[in-house]
């Protein structure tokens, strides 16, 4: 039993043939770089995969004033068969960037919820439901942002102020839109340029894209709007740092004022 206590002599298992040193040295200076790659491939994937996590819905919501003569109403369809004065759009999970160019051409002519696969689109309607014709304010808020997303962040507006105009009963189905974006980052207040020189119409302000009001809005009325969302791909700040920011949207429309 003497021969397990005899000390081993020093080094022994770490002696190498040259050959071996050289071959070490070699499979040192290559594995990182092949873990590099697999990983830079890895945060690409990433990136793309949940850029824009948790997108959140799209909330519109009308506020009337007291006197029953003024009366806003919203539905997602022209018929109104489910008028409400709060409408949802449903949330587009997982979303990524893309070049806002690839966007279908037919972005207003699906009512409700429509969005695609990394983009949200919500078309819906107002109407005029009171006796009186008015005066309303829409104001486009951004009620929740994360990761700086609204730097990167796209939104299209298409509206129809006389969509439906119920004294003469024409429709106008015009397809009229304006991008809005963030001002350029270190841009002086500059607009955003997409590709290929798609210039941005800057937010209003830090958490308001537009805010706006039509006037002579008469009973029976109708207009349309659409919402476009989507981050994009071409902007500079779209990195990822913008990972997993959530971007949420909501219209406010209110009567400002009424003609008795």
């Amino acid at each position: 039993g003497n021969e397990m206590n005899k000390p081993k002599p020093p080094f022994s298992v770490l002696r190498r043939t040259a050959g071996e040193v050289k071959r070490y040295n070699e499979y040192r200076r290559i594995i990182p770089i092949a873990i590099g790659a697999i990983i830079s491939l890895l945060a690409i994937v990433y990136v793309v995969s949940l850029l824009f996590n948790r997108y959140g819905s799209f909330t519109v919501r009308v506020s009337n004033a007291a006197g029953k003569q003024y009366a806003l109403t919203l539905a997602e369809n022209d018929r109104f068969t489910n008028p409400s004065a709060i409408l949802n759009s449903r949330a587009a999970q997982d979303v990524t960037n893309i070049d806002g160019n690839t966007l279908p051409a037919d972005l207003n002519d699906v009512d409700g919820s429509h969005n695609g696969e990394n983009y949200v689109a919500y078309t819906f309607y107002l109407k005029n439901a009171g006796a009186s014709e008015c005066s309303y304010r829409y104001k486009l808020v951004i009620s929740r942002m994360t990761a700086g997303i609204d730097s990167a962040a796209r939104v299209r507006i298409y509206y129809s102020p006389d969509y439906y105009v119920a004294d003469t009963g024409a429709y106008n189905r015009t397809g009229h839109y304006v991008d809005y974006a963030k001002a350029a980052t270190g841009g002086n207040g500059n607009p955003e340029i997409d590709p290929e020189n798609r210039v941005m119409t800057n937010f209003e302000s830090a958490n308001v894209v537009l805010e706006r009001q039509a006037d002579n809005f008469r009973s029976g009325d109708v207009a349309k709007f659409t919402v476009v969302i989507w981050i994009e791909g071409n902007d500079p700040d779209c990195t990822d740092d913008r990972l997993g920011g959530e971007f949420k949207l909501d219209m406010l429309i209110e009567i400002v004022n009424g003609d008795e």
